[in-house]
């Protein structure tokens, strides 16, 4: 029994309405792109899209179509027309190796909407491994052509899980309970702090402080010719 799951807590994050809906609209567009096609989410957990959709994770689940790790996916090559993988690459122990096997599965042509963490307290699921900023993720996904790069959460949501968690500790007092109940109480009163998205989540200098990024990627229907990869933040 865990004894903490009362305390179970929040992160305190302001997304658009756009930001939100990013990975439904990939997954409506690549519907109408590909009607019928193979659309896999890996590190589903227990989220299942409207949109049919194979869903892969390491852990067991109701939800979950496919136990597997993302540094091994059970396909062929050129097998599979889409991927989604929001929240997760910052929890696998080799995403270099799980981005080419993305690469290896996904049908010349194919495209990839990811999701991954930049200026975000440690949150394991079950560990946390790695952050990356907008040019290492061009260098993450080299073997893809990166079509667009956006801020999903700004630097004010940055701010916001920073404050939760500094206060949390400075509430604790050490004690492992307190703790717990800091970051719940801390998380609802930093959610003022992360409102301020609103405006920069679309502010120029955004990506520089942003708590997360979300990219359309695309592999090349020639995986021989060297990609450059150029997308607006």
């Amino acid at each position: 029994m865990n004894l903490f799951k009362p305390l179970a807590y929040r992160h305190p994050t302001w997304q658009s309405h756009r930001s939100r809906d990013r990975v439904f609209q990939f997954l409506l567009q690549e519907e109408s792109r590909v009607p019928g096609g193979l659309r896999l989410n890996i590190g589903s957990a227990s989220r299942r899209f409207s949109v049919p959709t194979v869903n892969l994770d390491l852990a067991a689940g109701a939800e979950v179509d496919i136990q597997a790790d993302a540094a091994g996916l059970p396909f062929k090559d050129n097998t599979v027309d889409s991927v989604v993988c929001t929240g997760v690459l910052e929890h696998v122990k080799n995403p270099h190796q799980a981005v080419r096997e993305m690469s290896r599965i996904l049908t010349p042509g194919g495209r990839l909407f990811l999701e991954v963490a930049f200026m975000q307290t440690q949150h394991a699921s079950p560990l946390d491994y790695y952050r990356w900023t907008s040019d290492g993720l061009r260098q993450l996904l080299c073997p893809f052509r990166i079509i667009e790069m956006h801020v999903v959460a700004g630097p004010a949501s940055a701010l916001a899980w920073l404050f939760q968690e500094t206060m949390a500790m400075i509430f604790s007092g050490r004690s492992l309970v307190l703790y717990k109940i800091g970051l719940r109480v801390f998380g609802y009163l930093a959610l003022p702090l992360s409102w301020m998205d609103w405006w920069l989540e679309r502010h120029p200098m955004a990506h520089h402080a942003a708590a997360a990024f979300a990219i359309l990627a695309l592999k090349p229907a020639d995986e021989n010719r060297p990609q450059e990869n150029h997308a607006a933040q």
